[in-house]
């Protein structure tokens, strides 16, 4: 998909949980998901999945439709595309540079992914020669201004 990662949101930690579950069930997996399995990987009741799917909705993240489930609106692509792409490129760092095994790479990135700035993503990016997959062997998403940039300048020279 050639959508660049440039949507810059206020959203709170569990929204942005919210969209990457979201993007990765349906988009990686192409898996609809409703609010009960939502509400289960959450821990959390069904009741409280609507109440996050209608905020997001009204942030034009998500259709939501009462019944019929949420899908990503292009918006809510790009915003969970950027989050997974900090996520990965942090479960990276952790993995290559302090050898946390896959799983724990990924349980500190989760907590870390939200509060990290693009600019440090792109460093790591950089540091690691742009990395395609992460350990756990899912996509990093690109960046235009740090991975493409990578190819431009290898032209150029």
């Amino acid at each position: 998909m050639g959508t660049t990662l440039k949507a810059n949101l206020e959203m709170t930690v569990n929204e942005g949980r919210y969209l990457k579950f979201l993007y990765q069930k349906q988009r990686e997996e192409s898996i609809q998901v409703g609010t009960t399995t939502i509400a289960e990987f959450f821990e959390v009741r069904p009741a409280t999945v609507t109440e996050m799917l209608q905020k997001l909705s009204k942030k034009e993240l998500l259709r939501y439709t009462h019944y019929h489930g949420a899908d990503l609106t292009e918006k809510g692509i790009i915003e969970a595309r950027k989050l997974l792409r900090r996520h990965r490129v942090l479960e990276t760092l952790f993995a290559r540079f302090l050898n946390y095994s896959s799983r724990d790479a990924c349980e500190e990135a989760t907590e870390l992914d939200h509060h990290v700035s693009d600019e440090l993503t792109n460093t790591i990016c950089q540091v690691y020669g742009h990395p395609e997959v992460c350990p756990c062997g899912r996509p990093i998403y690109k960046d235009k201004e740090c991975c493409e940039a990578k190819y431009l300048n290898v032209v150029r020279r």
